[in-house]
């Protein structure tokens, strides 16, 4: 009952705004939702791979999308019509508490993240970010991690809300201590529990 549709590197899939008539199920490549303000500047708020899920809240509170949701690079998605899933919700109890669990887990990272930017240094906030992309996009790869998920550090900055050049002095000093390796939108974690200390740290201060 769904449709495939495939996306190319930065083509729009919703914009905020519009009606939601789909949920969308990422089946290949990604998404990420976003905002950006008159002036044009956006904060990033999430990366979406493959079995991952968009147009949740939309979908169950019947407001309009909340954010612009694009093809980070390309993209197949599974759009399941509103009627659909929301059956499907009301008859399986399975999927209820599915979905339940996924949009608590959401909300978690949601109030983090704002904790995160009125109460931690960048750099802590920068090792932090590392680590979730290490866990959701990582591969080992001999003693170090690959960062699977092409980022641009203008991409990263969004999503932390600051600017490119702080960010990058902090990317650098992490670089110059063995703990991360940079590359043309490529990052590699070296140290993770280097990462995990400088986190830890912060939160016994």
């Amino acid at each position: 009952k769904g449709a495939l549709r495939r996306l190319e590197p930065d083509e729009m899939f919703i914009c905020s705004g519009d009606l939601v008539k789909s949920l969308g199920v990422v089946i290949e490549g990604t998404l990420h939702a976003s905002r950006s303000n008159a002036a044009g500047k956006r904060h990033i708020l999430g990366y979406f791979g493959p079995l991952q899920v968009v147009n949740f809240i939309p979908i169950l509170d019947g407001q309009r999308c909340i954010h612009d949701i694009s093809a980070h690079q390309d993209a197949l998605v599974l759009n399941i019509p509103k009627d659909v899933f929301l059956e499907a919700l009301e008859q399986d109890p399975a999927i209820a508490r599915a979905v339940t669990r996924v949009l608590c887990l959401r909300s978690r990272a949601l109030y983090e993240n704002a904790s995160d930017n009125v109460l931690r240094p960048l750099r802590v906030r920068c090792a932090r970010i590392l680590l979730f992309l290490m866990a959701s996009h990582g591969q080992s790869v001999r003693a170090a991690v690959d960062i699977t998920l092409k980022l641009a550090q203008d991409e990263l900055a969004d999503m932390l809300g600051r600017t490119r050049q702080s960010v990058n002095r902090e990317l650098k000093q992490l670089e110059r201590e063995g703990v991360i390796e940079m590359q043309y939108s490529h990052f590699i974690i070296r140290d993770a529990q280097a990462l995990r200390d400088i986190v830890d740290h912060d939160s016994q201060d």
